[in-house]
């Protein structure tokens, strides 16, 4: 039986020993449910730290390192030169907290990098897919293991993509999604192969935490392993999950609405995709089943941000096309073949990421790392916790506050051409001189 559980707990850790390397320590000496899977720092009171975590209760083996487990990078490569931008999902971001809106920001920042590897939310938007070629589309959870050095990641082109359909309970729903797949078949010339329709119901409830944050509540998840299991066995190694994800309507009309709640879809996306890739060497992304055709919205007038949603009924295409550019996954050890092109954490020159939002995985090990972390001020959330609330902004790590997206691009051609970032800045600090 497979059981995913999502709960809080409390350690204590003091502001200079806020990385994680010191947080994971803590952690693992608390009896944990399970597999950690998703983690997130919702409250900061004095030395005493609040998490949200969801874990993963089953008699599988996971096959990358815990998340839990951190390899220091030994040296830095700054070639290629490769950055992470990560817009967490679930908590409203302005830019990149809707439907895929968070494109032309990536492919700025891209523009400055040979690779940007980001999360499927920021890109993702239906039926809609602009992200350039170099923005490499990666899951959360393997962008977490990825900062932690557990494994490295191989750019490069899917020839096939497989599909998970959940049992259907309305054949019409169905059938735009095998439309959406043949349509891609036929006019993208992409592959997809096997298709695999689960045997049985997905429960899936979309929820919000008591801080705010969405989450969700998981049934038969043991469809979606054996599904997996098929998927592994025909050596596919990219995956699109499209299963029913259950919200009350006023919630979903409210945000439709444009009211101020995090899209209720992201973070049970997030729980499912980061399931898959702790137990499955795959890269995934998720596309919602409608369960019933009034929920496309057909019609509607909505924020311009949610515009893809509304004219979609397979929400698919995108998550697809965003997996044929998902860089496959190593393990950071595995030996390197001749003429491969291989990225790990030594290669990583920045990590951008909303101000508010740095009680993350990502952020915590950037620190460790010592791999710099761009904060963009103008993408508001719903989450608010900053370096501030952390207290750790006196601690000499590389963080970098920008307004925008348009600066955070100006501040990677500077980390990528050697200029150094205070000689752009004024006043100009003097020299202070060690004196022996």
């Amino acid at each position: 039986m497979t059981q995913v559980y999502t709960k809080d707990f409390e350690i204590k850790c003091p502001p200079q020993q806020r990385t994680w390397i010191n947080l994971s320590s803590e952690i693992a000496q608390l009896p944990l449910p399970g597999v950690p899977i998703r983690l997130i720092l919702t409250k900061v009171e004095q030395d005493i730290l609040t998490f949200e975590c969801s874990f993963i209760d089953t008699e599988r083996k996971p096959v990358w390192s815990s998340l839990l487990d951190i390899n220091i990078r030994q040296r830095v490569s700054p070639k290629p030169f490769v950055a992470v931008s990560i817009i967490p999902t679930g908590v409203r971001a302005e830019i990149g907290g809707f439907a895929g809106d968070a494109t032309p920001s990536t492919n700025l920042l891209a523009s400055a990098c040979d690779y940007l590897i980001t999360n499927p939310n920021a890109v993702t938007a239906s039926d809609v897919y602009f992200a350039q070629d170099n923005v490499l589309y990666l899951e959360g959870n393997l962008i977490c293991q990825l900062l932690l050095g557990n494994i490295g990641v191989i750019p490069e082109k899917r020839s096939s993509i497989a599909a998970i359909i959940e049992k259907p309970r309305d054949e019409r729903l169905f059938n735009n999604v095998l439309n959406a797949l043949n349509g891609l078949r036929a006019v993208g010339g992409v592959k997809i192969d096997p298709v695999v329709v689960t045997g049985g119901a997905i429960e899936t409830a979309c929820t919000y935490s008591q801080y705010g944050n969405a989450s969700g509540e998981f049934e038969g998840l043991e469809e979606l392993m054996k599904a997996l299991d098929v998927v592994e066995n025909s050596g596919v190694d990219a995956v699109a999950l499209v299963t029913t994800l259950l919200v009350d309507d006023k919630i979903r009309q409210a945000y439709y609405r444009g009211e101020s709640i995090p899209n209720p879809w992201g973070g049970a996306e997030a729980i499912m995709t980061h399931t898959t890739t702790n137990f499955y060497p795959f890269t995934a992304a998720h596309a919602p089943l409608l369960l019933q055709w009034q929920d496309t919205g057909f019609g509607k007038l909505v924020d311009p941000r949610d515009g893809a949603e509304l004219i979609s009924s397979a929400y698919v295409c995108s998550p697809l096309n965003g997996l044929i550019n998902s860089p496959r996954p190593v393990k950071f050890d595995a030996p390197i073949a001749a003429g491969e092109t291989r990225l790990s954490v030594e290669n990583i020159s920045a990590v951008i990421m909303p101000e508010t939002t740095v009680g993350n995985i990502p952020f915590f090990a950037s620190l460790d790392q010592g791999v710099p972390v761009i904060l963009v001020k103008d993408n508001t959330t719903n989450y608010n916790i900053t370096p501030e609330r952390l207290q750790i902004k006196t601690q000499g790590h590389p963080i970098y506050r920008v307004n925008s997206y348009m600066e955070a691009t100006g501040l990677l051609l500077a980390l990528r051409n050697n200029i150094a970032v205070e000689s752009t800045l004024r006043p100009l600090a003097q020299i202070e001189p060690i004196y022996l």
